[in-house]
């Protein structure tokens, strides 16, 4: 074998194992983008369950530490809703969340450009189990209104969106 051909069998595993590492998050381009400002009432009179994500991919995009050990539970389920074009500096990604078959949330996630979680917040909440509690929201660029209805008696919390991603209640 030639030099130059050892050269390019080298330069093209290379290529190939750098496209596979840097892939690793590909299958998030599959879920729809929204463009700001978006309202989350996700709930169940309203939601479709979609694909659901597996135990790899909930790992490789750190839902583990979201969710603790309610992921461990058989009934939960979690899936991608959708993906907010907050910032160009950070990924942001909605997730639909089932606890159970009483309780769902939509949880919006930023990620840092190495999918770091840089912090989250619940931006849509249902439970029928009770019907005590409902949580809707509207995201926009620089902040989150949430309005929770706890016994239909409404409240309003703003949560601000940080530059780098960071989310704080206001």
């Amino acid at each position: 074998m030639t030099t130059f051909k050892k050269i390019l069998a080298l330069l093209t595993l290379f290529i190939f194992i750098l496209s596979c590492k840097t892939n690793s998050y590909s299958f998030l381009n599959s879920y729809p983008t929204k463009i700001l400002p978006v309202v989350d009432s996700t709930n169940f009179s309203n939601h479709v369950e979609g694909k659901l994500l597996s135990k790899k991919e909930q790992v490789l995009l750190g839902l583990p530490t979201i969710f603790i050990d309610q992921l461990d539970d058989e009934n939960a389920k979690v899936g991608v809703s959708y993906l907010p074009k907050i910032s160009e500096s950070y990924t942001s990604v909605v997730y639909y969340f089932y606890a159970n078959n009483n309780e769902l949330s939509s949880v919006l996630v930023n990620y840092d450009k190495k999918h770091n979680i840089i912090n989250h917040q619940i931006v849509a909440y249902d439970e029928i189990a009770d019907g005590l509690l409902k949580t809707t929201s509207t995201i926009y660029k620089d902040s989150i209104v949430l309005n929770e209805y706890i016994s239909d008696s409404p409240s309003t919390m703003k949560f601000i969106i940080l530059d780098n991603g960071d989310i704080t209640r206001e």
